[in-house]
This record gives structure tokens, C-alpha cells and sequence, in this order.
């Protein structure tokens, strides 16, 4: 039989454990840290795509021609932007109304088709928390571009025309207004060399580079002045 003393005995050493087993400790807690959104460190870089009326107006050999241009300008970083550009280039628009207002035939009118293909790197001078595309900015502007001109239905059915190819390298500079799901306004101008080059063909055959020379020096000359504006949506 147990004795009573033993029965204390052991009740106590019981409740040392118990209270030994809830006693407070030092313990170091660690915190996992939060996991992190990745797309938190994506820039939300808008892409704008935008049109010229002003290459409508002008664009390529004035009065002969008129651009429908189409761009396309990405965010590549919280200043800078990558933006290439196509155009379809037809006759003039004032042209056009001269050839009609004329009654030319079809041997008087002018016959124009051709291309030209942009791209241009842009580097935006904005302060913190603000990012590209908006606001001042500078950069190169690359382009080129091939023209052919037929004088009459004739020569354009035989494929007999003047070929203009352009080339120009600028530094451009130029204020871009455009938010995240806004209107985009872009106003440019630039400054840098050009070449053009026209040769002439008859019945797919090419002959020797023209003499330019006779073309005035507006077509003649390095120096390559431009100035645009082109309007877009940003999303």
C-alpha cells in the first residue's frame, strides 16, 4: 500500500514538471519576409501607337508625295523608349486637287507609290517617379525611303519611272505628352545629314544614276532639316 506521504510526494514532483514545462524561455523569432509581387517590379510601359498628319501634308518630295505613316513606340526603361515607324507613301494631296482642278488626262497625270521605314531611340529627361513616354526628350531619328514617280498611265502600266531613294541619319529632340490610356501629342524637330539618289527606269531595266545636280539645292544639299507632329493613343 501507498503511503499518504508518497502520494504528496508524488503529486509535487508532478507539478514541478508541469511548471517547469510552462515556464517562460528567451526564444528568437524569425519572420519570414513577404513574398514579393513580381509583376511590382515590371515598369507598366505603355505602348503608343501614333500617325503624322504633317507626313500627310508633306511628307516625302513635296508637292509630289503625301506619307500614311503608322508608329509604334514602346517603354524600354523608366527614361528611355525604342520607337519604329512605316509608311505608305501615294501622290500628294495637293497635287491631287491640282490634277483635278486641271482636268489633266491620263497622260499628264503622275502616277507615285513607295515606302519608308523610321526608327528612332529615345532618351526622356524627366525627374523621379515619372517615367517615359512623356515628356522632353532627345535621341537619334533613322530613315529611309524609295519613291517611284510615273509621268502618265502609259509609262506606269510599262513600268517606266524615276526612282528617289532618301537616306538620313538626325538628332531629333522634342516634347511627348502621353499617359497610360490618354491621347498622345508629339512635337518634334531634327537636325543631320541626308542623301538622295534618283535613277530612271524604263521597262524594268535600270540605267545610270541621274544628275541631281539641276534638282535645287533643297534636294541637293546634306543638311537635313525636320519637323513633325504626330498624334496617338496610349494603352
Amino acid at each position: 500500500m501507498i503511503r499518504l506521504k508518497h502520494l504528496f510526494l508524488i503529486f509535487f514532483v508532478a507539478q514541478g514538471f508541469n511548471l517547469f514545462a510552462f515556464e517562460p524561455k528567451d526564444t528568437i523569432i524569425y519572420k519570414k519576409a513577404p513574398i514579393e509581387n513580381f509583376k511590382s517590379k515590371i515598369i507598366d510601359a505603355p505602348i503608343v501607337i501614333k500617325t503624322s498628319p504633317t507626313a500627310f501634308l508633306w511628307g516625302g518630295l513635296f508637292p509630289y508625295t503625301s506619307e500614311y505613316r503608322l508608329m509604334a513606340e514602346i517603354t524600354t526603361g523608366r527614361t528611355q523608349s525604342e520607337q519604329v515607324s512605316f509608311s505608305f507613301i501615294g501622290k500628294g494631296v495637293l497635287l491631287k486637287m491640282i490634277e483635278r482642278s486641271q482636268n489633266y488626262t491620263g497622260s499628264e497625270v503622275l502616277k507615285v507609290n513607295g515606302w519608308r521605314v523610321q526608327y528612332a531611340h529615345k532618351f526622356y529627361l524627366i525627374k523621379k517617379k515619372k517615367f517615359a513616354p512623356s515628356g522632353f526628350y532627345f535621341g537619334p531619328l533613322l530613315s529611309y525611303s524609295d519613291i517611284h514617280i510615273s509621268l502618265g498611265l502609259k509609262r506606269y502600266y510599262n513600268k517606266t519611272y524615276y526612282d528617289f531613294r532618301n537616306f538620313n541619319a538626325n538628332l531629333m529632340i522634342g516634347l511627348q505628352v502621353a499617359k497610360k490610356k490618354r491621347i498622345a501629342f508629339d512635337l518634334y524637330g531634327a537636325i543631320g545629314y541626308k542623301s538622295n539618289k534618283a535613277f530612271y527606269h524604263a521597262n524594268s531595266v535600270r540605267i545610270d544614276q541621274l544628275d541631281t545636280s539641276d534638282y535645287g539645292a533643297f534636294y541637293t544639299t546634306n543638311l537635313n532639316l525636320t519637323f513633325g507632329i504626330n498624334l496617338g493613343y496610349s494603352f
